[in-house]
């Protein structure tokens, strides 16, 4: 329990430190504030929004006990967020999500969820379904208050190739249609009752195909937001 904590909190400390300004390298034309987890060699904003959670998320399973005290540990969520993107067309993302919560640990769950977007600009006017494990740790804990860092990464597949051409700094890169969808973000958790916690969270989503179409089709989108939430648990359920 002790270790889970101590990486728990690690990671969010990590985190908010991320956010003073440094000479790491960001990804071309985002300031530090922007993305914060994009510097190298994090790049949270990437395939490494999941790759690095799952790692520690394995070492802790691995290093901890299971935790007996935990029942019913699933729980079911949804959420409502919009996201602005900061460069190229700056693109308003609006974001339905419903999935499930494994608590693996007091401080820790393991989830996945679907995601519905409606991306729209000047020149983007498409919607996307996509699905996205991540993991969520809590460095605080309460029975009515729980802080949390949560990092993941999927794919999602748009109606229509995105993003499309901007023009942004002579960039006239036309994306695809399947995308990965790296978010990361903080949030706070709040109980309802014995049910019901609602939670906030501010979030960097990032959309691309990783040059899997090669460089010249794969402009990518950045973008931060909020969104709230509800969690259902069976009557129950000990946290």
């Amino acid at each position: 329990m002790k270790i889970l904590h101590k990486i728990s909190t690690l990671v969010f400390v990590i985190c908010i430190l991320s956010i003073i300004p440094t000479k790491a390298q960001f990804p071309p034309f985002t300031k530090w504030y922007q993305n914060p987890l994009g510097f190298k060699p994090v790049n949270l904003h990437t395939v490494n929004g999941l790759i690095i959670p799952a790692v520690a998320a394995t070492t802790i399973l691995l290093l901890t006990k299971n935790e007996q005290e935990l029942s019913n540990k699933f729980a079911f969520h949804t959420d409502f967020g919009a996201s602005f993107g900061y460069y190229a067309s700056k693109t308003t993302v609006m974001e339905n999500n419903l999935g499930v919560l494994y608590q693996a640990r007091k401080y820790m769950a393991i989830g996945s969820e679907v995601s519905t977007v409606i991306v729209s600009d000047d020149i983007n006017n498409t919607w996307g379904l996509g699905i996205r494990p991540f993991v969520r740790f809590y460095p605080i804990h309460k029975d009515h208050f729980k802080l949390f860092f949560q990092s993941g990464a999927g794919l999602i597949l748009f109606a229509q190739n995105f993003p499309q051409p901007s023009g942004f700094f002579g960039d006239y890169r036309e994306g695809t249609k399947l995308n990965g969808s790296p978010k990361y973000g903080i949030g706070t958790e709040f109980k309802i009752n014995e049910q019901f916690s609602g939670y906030v969270g501010l979030w960097h989503i990032h959309f691309s195909n990783g040059d899997h179409s090669g460089y010249e089709r794969n402009p990518g989108h950045d973008s931060n937001g909020i969104s709230v939430g509800i969690i259902y648990k069976s009557s129950n359920t000990k946290n």
